[in-house]
């Protein structure tokens, strides 16, 4: 049970250190998309924003396996044995290419790794929730009500993910105009237009977190 227990620690503090450093990528980005604020400055807080970053990635790839192999020592998962170990080399490959692209931002190895971890993440969603969805209408596969939640709502946070990531690839093309052009209305209304989106977005992550607690501290069946 040492194990177990070990397992039951490390699942709460990714969910807490990645909800709180996600918490201060997005206080950051505010200051990224305040036109009060000089260039320079904002692009401080840009590079700010991403060092912090680094945090939720490792969580955020760590909390499924993990997640995962709490399920089964409890009973609720089936896959355990050799094809857990292979969930595990999966999400630790997964995690390495995060890391990689992270420290490679900016560099062709980047963007191919960044590429990668795009299309695991379009996979690994509908996957999620097709899975507790199909456990829950149709009882196969047999996992308790809680567990197959928790998977329709992690494959929902992929997806809300993905969603922000797209919206905050303007900023890139932001900061190039900034560099090229100067300043104007139109760059600075993009900033504030995008950050306004990513905010509504933060909170619908924020709240399917909630639930994902919820979910894991009232075990349903």
């Amino acid at each position: 049970m040492a194990t177990y227990t070990i397992l039951v620690i490390t699942h709460v503090l990714l969910f807490a250190y990645w909800l709180g450093a996600d918490w201060g990528v997005y206080v950051t980005a505010r200051y990224v998309a305040d036109p009060a604020l000089a260039t320079e400055e904002r692009r401080r807080f840009l590079q700010a924003a991403l060092r912090i970053d680094l945090l939720p990635r490792i969580a955020f790839t760590l909390l499924l396996p993990v997640g995962l192999q709490i399920a089964a020592f409890y009973g609720a998962w089936p896959i355990v044995g050799p094809l857990m170990t292979a969930v595990w080399l999966a999400a630790l490959a997964w995690l390495g290419i995060n890391v990689v692209a992270y420290r490679r931002i900016g560099t062709q190895l980047g963007e191919r790794l960044g590429g990668i971890d795009q299309r695991v993440r379009i996979v690994l969603s509908p996957t999620l929730i097709a899975t507790g969805t199909a456990s829950v209408v149709v009882g196969t596969p047999t996992l308790p009500l809680f567990v197959a939640l928790k998977l329709v709502v992690f494959g929902l946070m992929i997806v809300v993910g993905l969603v922000l990531r797209g919206i905050m690839r303007h900023w890139g093309m932001g900061f190039r105009k900034l560099a090229t052009e100067g300043r104007s209305p139109e760059v600075d209304a993009m900033f504030l237009r995008t950050f306004g989106q990513a905010r509504w977005i933060a909170y619908g992550m924020w709240g399917l977190s909630g639930t994902m607690a919820v979910l894991g501290v009232s075990r349903l069946v």
